[in-house]
């Protein structure tokens, strides 16, 4: 609020001092219209960004208008951000914004990399085991080994 009203108190001083140099009106013109913009902002109840940051909230929208072209040139891959990438973070958005958030086959990321991890689906599954799984803790040396035996869901 404080901006549009800075803004526009800058514009009516330029349109004032429009009376005495033309030139001034190539610093009213725009500092005027910023102020209406700030004002409609501040009105406004669809975007909160603009309604918190009147005339710089513009800014991050432009911005994020053409991060693909600064990123693919400067910064990094939609899949390497921390602690969420820039994949998630749009599925995220997506779903809060109600709109679609699906992403259709494939996937951006090197699946043969090594360190990767993924699930292979099975069509015939091992079946489940009699006795449930145990671990002996000891070695061969041990007096009295203990047999833990391993929490499963399935019983």
């Amino acid at each position: 609020m404080i901006v549009a009203l800075i803004l526009c108190a800058a514009g009516t001083t330029a349109a004032a001092g429009a009376e005495t140099s033309p030139l001034w009106w190539l610093a009213a013109v725009p500092l005027a219209l910023l102020g209406l913009l700030g004002t409609w902002d501040l009105l406004q109840r669809r975007h909160s960004v603009l309604r918190a940051y009147p005339v710089l909230g513009h800014a991050r929208f432009l911005l994020e208008r053409i991060r693909p072209e600064l990123q693919q040139y400067f910064i990094e891959r939609n899949y390497d951000g921390r602690p969420f990438d820039r994949d998630v973070r749009n599925i995220v958005y997506e779903r809060a914004k109600g709109t679609e958030a699906e992403e259709p086959y494939g996937t951006e990321r090197d699946v043969y990399e090594a360190g990767y991890e993924f699930l292979v689906p099975s069509m015939a599954p091992r079946a489940v085991p009699e006795a449930p799984p145990r671990v002996r803790i000891g070695g061969p040396a041990a007096t009295a080994p203990t047999t833990w035996r391993c929490s499963t869901s399935r019983r």
